[in-house]
């Protein structure tokens, strides 16, 4: 069946509390990341609900949706509806920000829109690094058909203060052309001409001397902070200034101004930063052999942990000022470190959740973790992690570990290979397609290099592969073969049967179904099973509240007589209340679709336990039949149970 993108972007727009409550909303390869006026006001229980929708993640001020592969696809039809797109001027959030949230919210806005053109580049490089291999004098023979590729593949990353200018400026608010001549101005060409040798050259301007590095071709960190500075000033200068000059008299005075001081004290400054950052790396990898290793294992087992909260976007102007200062180790080719280890973090993660799809039984579910591991593949690894391993916490864990180990393993050998500063990688794409990036022209151990991170990437994940076959236990749920469950009501006498009704939008099952042992025996009584997909519980009935749980997971509901229990999640007693907010108290009269209580599906999937919601008719033995009258998927307020 075809998927209803225009819905999701519905739902999810509402979800968010209406374009109203956007600032402005960009994507990534997986996420939508919203900038909200307010992110009280956003719906995380109605937003994860939502057809198409993988869960929400709040990391860096910014309200983060995974969609997973079709992400561009709802995207455009947010922009349909009217969403504000683009990196937002200021931070968003409803509430005063951290640092460190302004900061991953600016990393992200700035270099999301730049992401999927940096893949196809680095797609692009890999390619023709095979190329270069197959025909070794390719490159030097001066062939327009070499020129005009490597022109395809370079140009991104040679123009990318000019890019990066123009993502600043749309996050901060300044003219979006303006911004761009701020960053064409650091690779303009008789800029770049004057200094030919060396890292820095030293001018004048107006007497003052300006440190220019050779390349600023490549950076990323003067663009931003000079975009930033400029758009304070042309803010001032268009509240200032008179109506009918200040259209072109703004750009003049921000560009004599910025530009100036981006080559007097900007550029400089901040190309000491990003020298900085990448000597930093680079001594570390410098400490031969042991530094490659610790470097390898750190990235192996906590790059996927820093996916889940989006954090990992703050590595990534890292790894491109890594990647802007030829290496000399490896021939001169621009690489990164970090970037030639996270794919083996990536990797492992698909071994894990392939071992979950061969041990589940239910067709519905195997594939769904057959389709996330293909993803995976191509480098998608959310619907891998918040879908499977990371509820069951356990493969998550071991995926990992194994990471972790052959990352360390990758370190070691690629030392071997490189002299002993392990391996690296130009810019390139995500998943299968990173792998010819691991090619480096020139680099004698090109080959070798290649060959490490790619049986490292693949004994990860077999490794993974075989610890969670042999320790995973699937629930009852994943066990069960998916045969179609029969509804028979004709015997019932509907007329006078007592009415339960969905308390939960979710998919209904049979109580025998549970993935709880003394559900699934029906020892509590007979009923259903919901896998809920909000997170608020209604009343199915009428009734008064007779108990409220301690640990807010369970509720008793008493009404014409049926003892009702509904109990959300298995073994979620052990949160202690964690993650549940309850509406209601003891000896409270309610109306059916009333609002008993909420949980945060989040907290319970990251501490490992299962949402699976039981609603059990506890005195079942007073009654002649408890019979169940719908399957499939419901909403609050559907038939489900006959009482009679």
């Amino acid at each position: 069946m075809a998927k209803d993108f225009a819905k999701t972007a519905r739902g999810v727009l509402d979800g968010v509390g209406g374009k109203e409550n956007i600032r402005s909303v960009v994507h990534c390869a997986t996420r939508l990341r919203f900038t909200l006026a307010d992110q009280a006001k956003a719906d995380d229980d109605g937003v994860k609900a939502v057809s198409g929708v993988v869960s929400v993640v709040k990391a860096g001020g910014l309200y983060q949706v995974v969609i997973g592969n079709d992400v561009h696809e709802v995207f455009v039809e947010l922009e349909k509806l009217g969403a504000p797109t683009g990196a937002a001027v200021t931070g968003g959030g409803g509430g005063k920000q951290s640092l460190g949230d302004m900061l991953i919210g600016t990393i992200s806005g700035v270099f999301t829109p730049i992401l999927a053109a940096l893949m196809g580049i680095g797609i692009i490089k890999g390619l023709l690094a095979i190329l270069s291999v197959i025909f070794p004098g390719w490159a030097a023979s001066g062939d327009m058909s070499y020129t005009v590729l490597n022109a395809a593949g370079d140009a991104l990353m040679y123009f990318l203060p000019v890019l990066v200018a123009y993502t600043a400026a749309v996050r901060f608010g300044l003219d979006p052309i303006v911004g761009m001549v701020i960053g064409a101005a650091l690779v303009y060409p008789s800029i770049v001409e004057q200094y030919p040798f060396g890292p820095w050259g030293v001018k004048e301007f107006l007497g003052a001397p300006i440190l220019v590095m050779v390349r600023y071709s490549g950076t990323v960190l003067p663009s931003i902070f000079a975009v930033y500075g400029a758009s304070i000033l042309y803010k001032r200068l268009r509240k200032t200034l008179p109506s009918a000059v200040k259209n072109f008299v703004a750009p003049f005075l921000t560009l004599i101004i910025t530009i100036p001081l981006m080559f007097l004290i900007i550029g400089p400054v901040f190309g000491v930063v990003g020298l900085g950052i990448q000597n930093s790396i680079r001594s570390v990898v410098a400490i031969q052999f042991i530094g490659p290793i610790i470097l390898g294992l750190v990235m192996g087992a906590f790059w996927q942990v820093l996916v889940i909260f989006g954090l990992h976007w703050a590595l990534v102007p890292i790894g491109i000022q890594e990647a802007t200062i030829p290496n000399p180790i490896f021939a001169g080719n621009y690489v990164s470190y970090i970037f030639a280890y996270s794919q083996i973090a990536v990797i492992a993660q698909v071994g894990a959740v392939f071992a979950m799809a061969v041990r589940i039984k239910n067709s519905e579910r195997r594939s769904a973790a057959m389709a996330a591991g293909l993803g995976g593949i191509f480098g998608i690894t959310e619907p891998i992690i918040y879908g499977f391993t990371l509820p069951k916490k356990k493969p998550f864990a071991l995926a990992c570990i194994s990471g972790a180990i052959f990352g360390a393993l990758a370190g070691l050998f690629g030392s071997f290979n490189s002299g002993g500063y392990g391996i690296a990688a130009q810019m390139g794409a995500m998943g299968v397609f990173s792998y010819p990036s691991l090619l480096l022209p020139g680099f004698s151990g090109s080959t070798m290099n290649l060959l490490i991170g790619l049986f490292m990437g693949i004994f990860a994940m077999v490794l993974t592969f075989i610890l969670v076959y042999v320790t995973y236990k699937p629930d009852a749920a994943e066990l069960k073969t998916g045969d179609a469950v029969v509804i028979d009501v004709s015997k019932v006498d509907q007329a006078k049967a007592k009415k339960i009704y969905a308390p939960v939008k979710g998919r209904v099952f049979p109580i025998t179904h549970s993935a709880d042992a003394a559900h699934q025996q029906e020892t509590l009584g007979k009923g259903v099973c919901f896998m809920p997909l909000g997170g608020k519980i209604f009343a199915p009935f009428d009734g008064k509240i007779d108990m409220v749980f301690d640990t807010k997971h369970a509720i008793n509901i008493v009404g014409e007589g049926i003892e009702l229990l509904i109990h959300c999640g298995i073994d979620t007693v052990k949160l202690g209340g964690k993650g549940f907010t309850v509406h209601v108290k003891e000896g409270d009269e309610v109306k059916k679709g009333a609002l008993l209580f909420e949980y945060d599906k989040d907290v319970i999937a990251r501490a490992g336990y299962s949402l699976e919601t039981q609603m059990v008719v506890t005195n079942s033995g007073d009654y002649k039949a408890v019979t169940q009258a719908k399957t499939g998927d419901c909403n609050p307020g559907d038939l489900i149970l006959y009482v009679e």
